[in-house]
């Protein structure tokens, strides 16, 4: 009796799990599963970027977008805190009713939800091509979604303020997939809003214009490619960008990874050898590694499909190693997986779907994968999300949201300001004061704030918000010593500025 309940058992085990398997490899699976997964991550997504920005870590790039949509509501009054409009300095069309919404929905809310949305979202035009186009089975679909989701380069994008380039990456996903199905005026809307996102894209819509070429769509394509093309020169002689040649704060440093890309374009286009040398250099070896490694370099078995993604890591690449030789040491969100590759990742993830179906066996109507090969990819995608994403279990995400006696320091020290007051202010509280006409960011290492900075500040302000509580720099030496804070404050005071607010080593210093 015990013999033969051990394969009866097995039978019955193998008939629910065949069972099951039917009813998601079905249509109607097909209609919610995505949408399941996609609302899934967006609750995740904007709980962790809410979370990161109620603790004040909203990241370097948060100040000039609040100060962008204030400006916009009062005039266009002052200039920006980065030097560039984050949105018109890179033609970005499709920031403009983002920063209009901000007129009835705290901004910090506004930016989180739409930028969680967009990278959630891409999740459903990524299982349809898995699903209609490849015809890989659930599984390996789910897998697929499951690397995207955890990607690492996908999480620095959510919780680095707001990219309107994340936008892209739906919509290049969205792009591909309707131009396979031959549904060209929705395709052309959505090429429309990727050139929309930011000036630079265009090279990336003309390298997914040859690539619907090479698929037989010769005339759809190559209009695509022109296109694309045409915008990014239009807008380098229009806008006219350069290549940062001074040390930067952190929000000028979160510009200029925005405009340097349209500022190397012409590098690139001119003297595509030249470069060469900054593509092999160690930081840009590193992107690929943080973009392809998760996915066991499996993209590269469909090149075709991931030249595409060629361009904007090209640029992202170039420019971060310009933007890298000027920034200073303690510059916020330094990080070869910048976000700004994050419209790459559509046809890093398209070329994945489609490795797997050529290593995989059509079987009937649907093409097995190995679940070896799928085991082993989503084992590399959570390992490289546990080491290299910034909401890894290591970074304890689950504590953040809170608030210490720092945070409310900061809060207490933003409060004394007045809101016409001209500011200068500590990288780590640029956002709080963002919302005005006037903004100095000082640099993060107090060593810069020399004499004849400290003069040239003081004369432009009439509030300093200075924070000395940052006790350890990135090497582990000290940053605001105590010796180091005095000199510091005398500067100020011989330009009239003397404190009005101390807590927590955080100081206002007011005239008079």
């Amino acid at each position: 009796m015990t013999a033969t309940a051990g394969p009866g058992l097995r039978r019955r085990w193998d008939r629910q799990v065949l069972r099951v398997s039917g009813m998601l490899d079905g249509e109607k699976a097909d209609r919610v599963l995505p949408w399941l997964l996609a609302g899934f991550a967006f609750a995740v997504l904007v709980a962790l970027d809410a979370a990161a920005v109620r603790s004040l870590e909203g990241g370097s790039g948060l100040g000039p977008w609040l100060q962008a949509a204030w400006r916009r509501q009062h005039g266009w009054a002052g200039a920006p805190v980065g030097g560039v409009d984050p949105a018109r300095g890179t033609w970005s069309l499709v920031s403009e009713p983002i920063l209009w919404l901000t007129r009835f929905v705290p901004a910090e809310a506004v930016f989180t939800t739409v930028q969680a949305a967009a990278l959630a979202v891409a999740v459903v035009p990524l299982w349809r091509l898995a699903r209609d186009h490849a015809h890989l089975r659930v599984g390996a679909s789910v897998v697929v979604a499951t690397a995207f989701l955890l990607a690492p380069t996908l999480h620095r994008t959510n919780l680095s303020a707001f990219h309107p380039e994340a936008i892209a990456l739906p919509a290049l996903l969205w792009a591909y997939l309707l131009a396979r199905n031959e549904r060209w005026r929705s395709y052309a809307a959505l090429v429309l809003v990727v050139l929309a996102c930011r000036a630079d894209l265009g090279l990336t819509v003309a390298a997914l214009g040859v690539l619907v070429a090479s698929q037989g769509r010769r005339r759809a394509g190559l209009v695509t490619a022109a296109i694309g093309l045409l915008w990014s020169v239009v807008a380098v002689v229009a806008l006219d960008p350069d290549v940062p040649d001074r040390s930067l704060t952190p929000a000028g440093e979160f510009v200029a990874r925005a405009t340097t890309p349209l500022a190397v374009l012409p590098r690139l286009l001119g003297h595509p050898l030249a470069e060469v040398r900054e593509l092999l250099a160690e930081p840009s070896v590193l992107f690929l590694v943080v973009v392809l490694a998760p996915l066991l370099f499996l993209p590269l078995v469909s090149p075709r499909k991931l030249v595409v993604a060629l361009p904007a890591l090209a640029l992202a690449m170039i420019a971060d190693r310009s933007v890298q030789r000027v920034a200073q040491e303690g510059v916020l969100d330094l990080s070869p997986a910048a976000a700004h590759i994050a419209p790459a990742l559509a046809f890093v993830f398209v070329a994945l779907v489609f490795a797997l179906e050529r290593i995989g066996d059509l079987s009937v109507t649907r093409v097995n994968v190995d679940r070896r090969v799928l085991l082993a990819l989503l084992a590399g995608a959570t390992l490289f999300f546990v080491t290299e994403a910034p909401t890894s279990p290591y970074r304890q995400p689950w504590a953040w949201g809170s608030r210490d006696a720092l945070d409310g320091a900061r809060l207490l020290a933003a409060d004394a300001i007045g809101p016409d007051d001209a500011v200068a202010v500590s990288p780590t509280a640029t956002a709080l004061v963002a919302e005005r006409a006037r903004v100095v960011e000082l640099p993060p290492d107090p060593v810069d704030l020399t004499v004849e900075r400290v003069a040239s500040v003081s004369r432009a302000v009439d509030a300093v918000l200075l924070d000395t509580a940052q006790a350890a720099g990135p090497d582990g030496d000290p940053v605001w010593t105590e010796q180091r804070r005095r000199r510091v404050l005398r500067r100020f005071a011989a330009g009239g500025l003397r404190p009005t607010f101390e807590a927590e080593d955080v100081f206002v210093l007011e005239r008079g």
